[in-house]
């Protein structure tokens, strides 16, 4: 016979904290978390390289953007790839981070906002190499932020 107290308290603790734990994004989609309650959703789309404004518009197309890493979020990312993605390790990410429109003015495309221009998240040295790479990306080994070749075809990671 079940200890009906024990069963209640268990079902409520799990009514609290177990709701977290469900994944609120779309199929194909991770959940990253902004702080304790804010999911984010990222998703590793790896269907076929390209430049970034070819993979920005895939994002596009399927209602979300290249997604924008801010703060703990990049370091979750990197977490991600380098515990539970291994495979991903040689592999380069466009992310939403472009100087496009103001050379040397970087900002995320999602929202305009100013990217964060510290070392970290750029690896020392970058951005670099002006008009000819404006556009960021997570590059292997370190995946911090890089300019990458405007024409470069690698995957991108999309942020609903």
């Amino acid at each position: 016979k079940p200890n009906m107290k024990l069963l209640l308290t268990l079902l409520a603790t799990c009514a609290t904290f177990c709701t977290a734990q469900v994944n609120p994004c779309p199929n194909g989609y991770i959940v990253f978390w902004m702080d304790s309650v804010t999911p984010v959703c990222l998703k590793f789309a790896m269907y076929g390289k390209g430049t970034w404004t070819n993979l920005r518009m895939m994002c596009q197309a399927e209602g979300a953007d290249l997604a924008k890493l801010d703060g703990n979020l990049h370091y979750q990312v990197i977490q991600y790839i380098n515990n539970q993605r291994p495979d991903l390790q040689d592999e380069a990410f466009w992310i939403g981070g472009t100087d496009a429109a103001s050379e040397g003015y970087w900002v995320w495309a999602m929202d305009g906002t100013q990217m964060d221009m510290s070392n970290p998240p750029w690896y020392p040295g970058q951005p670099n190499r002006g008009t000819i790479a404006n556009y960021a990306c997570l590059y292997t080994p370190d995946f911090m932020f890089h300019s990458c070749d405007n024409d470069r075809k690698i995957y991108a990671i999309c942020q609903i």
